[in-house]
């Protein structure tokens, strides 16, 4: 009778297991394609990205790279979230990125800049401000979910080989 139910309990471990493995790899997929068409929607069409920039409130020296360096960053976060080795600063650099767009946006919302238009591109271009914001914690929010899922304790994570193949 103790041999069943040991074989009970490790088959629901193994079950609890399986399922944070696929929520995790379900969200690393999800950031990774995020930034990937983050990144491609700004330079498939470079000129009007830099004109959006460039109605920004920042110096008109920074156009140039943020045009370039914004989208790059974006490739590199989507490359860190493909290897298991750099999967966690992956992770990591895409909630500081989050948090720092979501910021902005908060300064927005607060009217701390004169008049902004709206530097959105793809999907989002028709958002105003509130739904950007909205959009960008709800992203926020599922990396935070990642990081959890990743800080789960050692035993757990010989489970977790994350591929996005």
């Amino acid at each position: 009778m103790s041999t069943l139910r040991e074989t009970s309990i490790l088959t629901v471990v193994k079950r609890v297991s399986m399922k944070h493995k696929r929520l995790l790899e379900g969200l690393i997929f999800f950031l990774f394609i995020f930034w990937i068409y983050a990144a491609v929607i700004k330079l498939a069409d470079i000129s009007m990205w830099r004109f959006q920039l460039r109605e920004q409130p920042f110096s008109d020296t920074l156009t140039d790279p943020l045009a370039f360096g914004l989208p790059a960053l974006e490739f590199v976060i989507a490359a860190l979230l493909i290897s298991k080795k750099t999967l966690k600063l992956g992770v990591y650099a895409s909630a500081l990125l989050l948090i720092v767009f979501s910021g902005y946006i908060g300064l927005i919302q607060l009217n701390f800049f004169n008049h902004i238009p709206c530097s959105c591109a793809g999907i989002i271009k028709s958002f105003g401000w509130t739904e950007h914001l909205i959009f960008n914690i709800a992203i926020l929010t599922l990396t935070i979910i990642a990081i959890f899922q990743i800080k789960r304790p050692q035993s757990d994570l010989a489970t977790l080989g994350v591929q996005l193949s």
